[in-house]
């Protein structure tokens, strides 16, 4: 069959014309869904230099124009790709065809993309469109055209930041696939749409599309279409984090490949699941990691890695290997072996010396394109990881700093011949970051300068943020500070500016944000605070820095922006709160805590440190979480704790009392999330018994305005054992402790379910929806969930089952009102998840409510019963009382009248709103 389809392809125009509109509907129209996690990935379809070499002899007509483009494109020659396809697009106007004229300017549109020329990819998709409508296409070609030319418009709407532009544009092009009868294009789009709702944040409906094109991929017989789907929907679903499923899929396309005796798309699939397979050693890691603040991008994890994480990552090297072997592409094979190599050095391992001067050479013969630039880039990276592993065994090196910096060279040359900006700034890039780490100072900062050049002139802000950490960290090697602050506020600005983008599903917008992009926040606010006595401009700019990182947390937990909220200025919030409140910023660096404070109607902001190393620091965390769930922990537990409130609160203890203080609003950094600070102890006392406490993860995320209060609760949990959870048997009594305060509706055991809290949420608005379920928290967004009778309600469904409310009856046009009050009383951290909590603060923006309560940790039911039912009877009883001073007595009334321990009364914590 793949005979047929080249023999097709190369000797029929009319033929070559449909399967260019197919092959690139699948190949160029997604491109935003092919996915690097190493070095590269390989395409949909591959070709051979010699290949290359053969169809790029001189054109004759406008369809071989566009042949060659495609050509090009394939190869990533993506200058080359432009001016054929031009030319082919002028020979279309002078001939008034403007039906391949509008074909060529999709084509081209596409590929401008690629090269970052994002105003003129629009004037291009904006004229293919335009000569459609002119034209307007009724036959199946030109419907084919039209859907093909909506898609491309679909991918540039996408990656400026217009997903519902996007959206409507693949919507619009499935119905025409639809109409002509193309699976192939109908598919293409419906991941598109996915996309399109994730980036929304629409999850249940992204939730239903996948089903839909894996159920009309599993529809079609096994052909090259159906292996090729197969893969880019495993691909997505693994950039999507859907590791098991992507797994799944991948391996199937992989067993039909081979059925079909394809070995071109054997390799190609083999090398997707290597991927995926290093995914979920990342994943591993990412659990228990925390960014440290003087890591690099470049990142040399050789041999530290989890035991679980090796045998992933052993795996994927296996596969990469195999796909080596099967590749007939050389640049197909040099990815798989790049990738090999990538994995063997973070298992500690390595190739012989005979190997890597072998995949030297063969990377050396090469035609140059964007891949090899790339390949060489990546080579390179590789190299330098060995080498800084070869000094610290001191071994000697093959590959000393000169011959990495002749191959990076190399790399910056082929770029320029190419034409390609993008691929010359990251060569450039990169070869600044080699002579920073062999401190030729003035030379890396002569190459990042022309490295951030060229990435702003084509407005490449996903690696002109990187060039301008990277003069950052060199200014400051220097002893420019004052360069530095601004080398790097400029990155942190910029990455402000890619929110989208740094969730997209875009290949060349992935970040890890553990190892860059929290790294150029820490820095900055070490930079700012650095100071004895940092000025109150400095304290300004490192909270608001500080605040940045958390909404860039948010957003890389959930692949999606989260909607800013916050229409005031964080002082004004503070000055207006009553009771009177202060909010605490305590940051974690690499060798202190920073401790930033607003207190309200005083214009300096407080400051303080402690010079502490953060693995000190982390230590007591984690000691001071796990004794706090230990029910007979006493004398070890208080001096823990004492040490977290020497860090935070010591040093403010006369400001608080001075300010009348009342409440104490914490944003919290890193590990600090897992405490419950209200367990804080100065030796006397806890500091619930002075101050109530709430937590935000940033105020620009919460709305913290008092609302008036009116007390009706929906309730909804299980009793019994589903799914392997353990039962909760006094569910029952706790909901009869809230119906003894306030008119509740109740849902329990069957009655409970997703579909049920949807209905109800959205058919009434109830101020108060409370839900004594097991759930979990973690720092991956798949893995933070509550439980229903019919499964689990996984973070991102929050938002649709719990916002979807109808207007209000009379008076359709007011925007009903959020939940006032969400409560979740049997929640848990994952254990062992240094950042687990990143998922509560997840739940709390998520969710819609505007203010959350919910454990850190499962307490016995008659504690929670009683807890409950006193923090309900407090709002009630005392309308001016705010939350958080409810649940300080609530909590007050547990260790006074039951049990002292804090493990019975602690781990509810208020999230949000604390008014």
């Amino acid at each position: 069959m793949l005979k047929k389809v080249r023999l097709y392809l190369y000797t029929s125009q009319r033929w070559q014309r449909r399967l260019q509109i197919l092959l690139l509907a699948m190949l160029g129209l997604i491109f935003t869904l092919s996915f690097h996690i190493l070095p590269a990935e390989s395409k949909l379809t591959q070709f051979s230099e010699q290949s290359i070499r053969e169809k790029v002899s001189a054109p004759t007509n406008p369809e071989q124009l566009i042949q060659q483009g495609r050509t090009f494109y394939q190869a990533e020659k993506f200058t080359q790709a432009a001016e054929s396809l031009q030319q082919a697009a002028q020979i279309y106007e002078s001939q008034k065809d403007d039906l391949n004229q509008a074909l060529a300017l999709s084509y081209l549109s596409l590929t401008q993309q690629k090269l970052g020329l994002w105003n003129q990819a629009k004037a291009t998709i904006s004229s293919s469109l335009k000569l459609l409508t002119k034209a307007k296409p009724t036959t199946k070609e030109a419907k084919q055209i039209l859907a093909l030319a909506l898609n491309t418009q679909g991918s540039l709407q996408l990656a400026l930041g217009q997903a519902e532009l996007a959206l409507e544009s693949w919507q619009q092009a499935a119905k025409t696939y639809t109409q002509i009868g193309d699976t192939a294009g109908h598919i293409g789009s419906l991941i598109n749409q996915a996309t399109a709702l994730e980036s929304l944040g629409f999850s249940t409906r992204m939730m239903n599309i996948w089903q839909q094109v894996e159920q009309n991929l599993q529809a079609q017989p096994d052909s090259l279409l159906k292996v090729l789907g197969l893969r880019s929907l495993g691909n997505t679903l693994r950039v999507r984090g859907d590791l098991e499923k992507s797994q799944q899929l991948l391996e199937q396309s992989l067993a039909m490949a081979q059925n079909m005796e394809l070995p071109q798309e054997e390799s190609a699939t083999l090398l997707s699941l290597g991927n995926t397979l290093y995914s979920f050693g990342n994943k591993s890691l990412q659990r228990g990691a925390s960014s440290e603040e003087n890591s690099l991008p470049l990142h040399c994890n050789y041999g530290l890695i989890s035991e679980n994480a090796k045998t992933y990552y052993q795996n994927a090297a296996d596969l990469y290997y195999k796909s080596a072997s099967k590749s007939t592409s050389a640049i197909a094979k040099i990815q798989a072996q790049l990738n090999r190599l990538t994995v063997l050095l973070s298992l500690g391992q390595n190739l012989s010396n005979e190997e890597l001067e072998l995949l030297q050479s063969n990377l050396a013969e090469l035609t140059p394109s964007r891949a090899v630039v790339y390949a060489q880039v990546n080579f390179a990276r590789s190299l330098v990881c060995l080498n800084e592993a070869s000094q610290k065994t001191k071994e000697n090196s093959t590959f000393n700093v000169d011959k990495i910096s002749q191959i990076l060279t190399k790399a910056v040359q082929q770029a320029q011949d190419l034409q390609d900006q993008r691929s010359e700034s990251y060569a450039l890039g990169n070869l600044g970051q080699l002579y920073e780490q062999t401190k030729q100072l003035s030379l890396a900062q002569q190459y990042s300068e022309q490295a951030l050049n060229l990435a702003q002139v084509i407005d490449a802000s996903d690696i002109a943020f990187e060039w301008q950490w990277q003069l950052g960290r060199l200014l400051l090697a220097q002893g420019n500070s004052q360069a530095a602050v601004a080398a790097y506020t400029e990155a942190v600005t910029t990455l402000k500016s890619l929110r989208t983008d740094l969730v997209s599903l875009n290949s060349d917008l992935q970040f890890d944000l553990r190892d860059r992009v929290e790294p150029v926040y820490r820095q900055l606010v070490g930079l700012l605070l650095q100071p004895e006595k940092p000025s109150l401009q400095n304290l300004k700019q490192a909270r608001d820095v500080i605040e940045a990182l958390q909404l860039a947390q948010l957003d890389n937990f959930f692949r999606d922006a989260c909607s800013i909220v916050q229409p005031t200025s964080i002082d004004e919030v503070v000055n207006n709160a009553n009771p009177a409140t202060a909010v605490i910023y305590p940051i974690i660096l690499a060798d202190r805590v920073e401790v930033i404070v607003k207190l309200p109607h005083i214009e300096q902001l407080h400051h303080y440190r402690t010079y502490k190393a953060k693995s000190e620091v982390e230590t007591v965390l984690e000691q001071l979480q796990k004794k706090l769930k230990q029910r007979y922990t006493f004398s070890d537990r208080q001096a823990l704790s004492q040490q977290v409130y020497n860090w935070l609160i010591q040093p403010l203890e006369a400001d608080l009392a001075q300010n009348q203080i009342k409440t104490l609003v914490f944003v919290l950094d890193g590990s600090l999330r897992n405490i419950p600070m209200a367990t804080l102890y100065n030796g006397k006392q806890y500091l619930i018994e002075k101050y109530s406490v709430a937590l935000s993860p940033g105020l620009q995320l919460l709305e913290p305005k008092s609302k008036p209060k009116r007390f009706e609760a929906l309730i909804g949990g299980l009793t019994q054992s589903r799914f392997g959870f353990s039962s909760l048997p006094n569910v029952a009594d706790e909901f009869k402790e809230i119906q003894a305060v306030i008119p509740s509706k109740e849902f329990i055991n069957q009655a409970f379910t997703n579909k049920t809290i949807e209905k109800e949420v959205s058919s009434l608005s109830y101020p108060v929806v409370h839900l004594a379920t097991h759930g979990k928290f973690s720092s991956q967004q798949e893995d933070t969930f509550i439980l229903t009778w019919n499964g689990k309600i996984n973070v991102k469904e929050l938002r649709e089952v719990l916002q979807t409310r109808e207007p209000v009856v009379g008076r359709a046009s007011q925007v009903p009102s959020p939940i006032e009050l969400l409560v979740l009383s049997a929640c848990e951290t994952a254990t062992g998840d240094k950042r687990a909590a990143l998922g509560l603060a997840g739940v709390a923006v998520r969710s819609g409510a505007r203010t959350t309560l919910a454990s850190l940790w499962q307490v016995d039911d008659k504690s929670t019963a009683m807890l409950m039912r006193e923090f309900y009877r407090q709002l009630k009883n005392n309308p001016a009382l705010s939350k958080s001073e409810a649940l300080r007595r609530a909590q007050e009334f547990i260790f006074q009248n039951y049990q002292e321990h804090p493990f019975y009364w602690a781990p509810y914590v208020l999230v949000g709103n604390w008014l």
